[in-house]
């Protein structure tokens, strides 16, 4: 019996007991495999940070899933594959953030050439602090609901997220805009800003 036949069945062994609950047969599989896999992550992802939370999301979902998971090669090839699967996801949602990114500054860049009252030009300003302070994945998402027209749904396949969590973050974009004009700032103005956000958008859709 070759090396790799014998450690696929030792595999095969560690993970039908992970299967039937034995964390301990779960820790020898996680300390196997854990530096290894963070090692192939580097290849995708610069962030050792990120790295770490793709490999320990991987083991979390196979004890989470553990009796349902369909390993259809060897246990090695299945852990590689999903950490694979992990980083491009990461790197994927990177792109969308970037891209949000840019988008929000040419939105403020825009809304500054705009003629507006003085009162609106005070509470435009308090707007586009308080977008910026928004934390990254908050303001991706509520880019893309207010700019995109993205449904939840959408928005939460395309990130990888719950709806519930897509809701939240648009719920607490609202709320830390009001808070941070103030509790006089009209419903009318924020749609306004946000309305901005997608007409201008369309257009230069429209236009490429």
């Amino acid at each position: 019996m070759t090396d790799n036949v014998c450690e696929i069945e030792v595999d095969k062994r560690i993970f039908t007991a992970v299967v039937q609950g034995d964390r301990d047969a779960f820790g020898d599989l996680f300390q196997k495999y854990y530096q290894v896999l963070c090692n192939y992550a580097l290849t995708y992802l610069d962030d050792v940070g990120e790295v770490e939370d793709a490999v320990q999301d991987v083991f979390v979902y196979v004890w989470n899933n553990r009796e349902v998971i369909v390993v259809d090669t060897s246990v090695k090839s299945y852990l590689f594959t999903s950490v694979k699967h992990r980083a491009l996801n990461i790197l994927k949602h990177q792109a969308v953030e970037r891209s949000h990114s840019c988008l929000l500054v040419e939105f403020l860049e825009d809304l500054s050439q705009e003629e507006y009252s003085e009162e609106e030009a005070v509470q435009l300003e308090k707007i586009r602090q308080a977008l910026q302070i928004l934390p990254l994945q908050c303001r991706t998402v509520f880019m893309m609901s207010s700019l995109d027209g993205k449904k939840y749904r959408e928005i939460a396949e395309e990130l990888h997220i719950s709806i519930n969590t897509v809701k939240s973050h648009v719920l607490k974009a609202y709320r830390t805009i009001r808070e941070y004009v103030g509790i006089t700032t009209s419903s009318s103005f924020l749609l306004f800003v946000a309305y901005k956000v997608y007409s201008q958008e369309s257009h230069r859709n429209a236009i490429e």
